[in-house]
């Protein structure tokens, strides 16, 4: 008989609805240690939408973006597992809307999906901000130069990005095909309304 259960009750999770969630609580999950032990990973949760690609059945979609860059998807007629307390050091660095907040690299292990280096090595610098401490945002504009759209130049894509060089980490955020909505998320940025 296993009398084995995850989580811990010492971690102090709850299973809360994914509407309770709020900025700064961490997401929890089961994690297996290298000695063959269960544990749990928190990681704190820094951005929220509500609606889009994961609404099910009626019900409402929840994203949540935590603060390694990664995007944790929950239905409404789901629950979370999260520490509901929220403690300074798990909220974000800043209050403004967190736009680039995808890890560069962060694709790069998935088998059949082509990762984050193959759009940078054809992109192009268009603007550059440097914010008083030190992180540097790109605007970038890129160019597909595969193969089959050399032989169609009329079906190339051309895609914008914003990344962020962060002391020696570089960041991106999602992929433009409108240059006005990549040049709107730019400029927020150097308004200091977003980071």
């Amino acid at each position: 008989m296993d009398d084995w259960m995850w989580p811990d009750e010492n971690a102090g999770v709850e299973l809360l609805h994914p509407g309770q969630i709020k900025t700064g609580q961490r997401l929890a999950r089961e994690v297996t240690r290298p000695d063959g032990s269960v544990g749990t990973e928190f990681t704190p949760v820094w951005g929220i939408s509500v609606g889009g690609t994961y609404e099910t059945y009626g019900g409402i979609g929840y994203s949540f973006r935590t603060s390694d860059g990664e995007l944790r998807p929950a239905p409404s007629n789901s629950r979370v597992w999260a520490h509901p307390q929220i403690r300074p050091e798990d909220l974000p660095p800043h209050e403004r809307r967190w736009i680039t907040h995808q890890r560069f690299g962060a694709h790069h292990h998935k088998p059949g999906v082509l990762g984050d280096r193959y759009f940078y090595e054809r992109t192009r610098a268009i603007d550059t901000f440097t914010a008083p401490d030190g992180r540097v945002y790109r605007l970038l504009c890129g160019r597909s130069t595969r193969q089959d759209d050399r032989q169609n130049p009329q079906g190339r894509w051309r895609c914008y990005w914003v990344y962020r060089w962060d002391h020696g980490v570089k960041w991106l955020g999602p992929s433009r095909e409108n240059a006005d909505l990549a040049y709107e998320q730019f400029e927020l940025i150097r308004e200091g309304r977003a980071w």
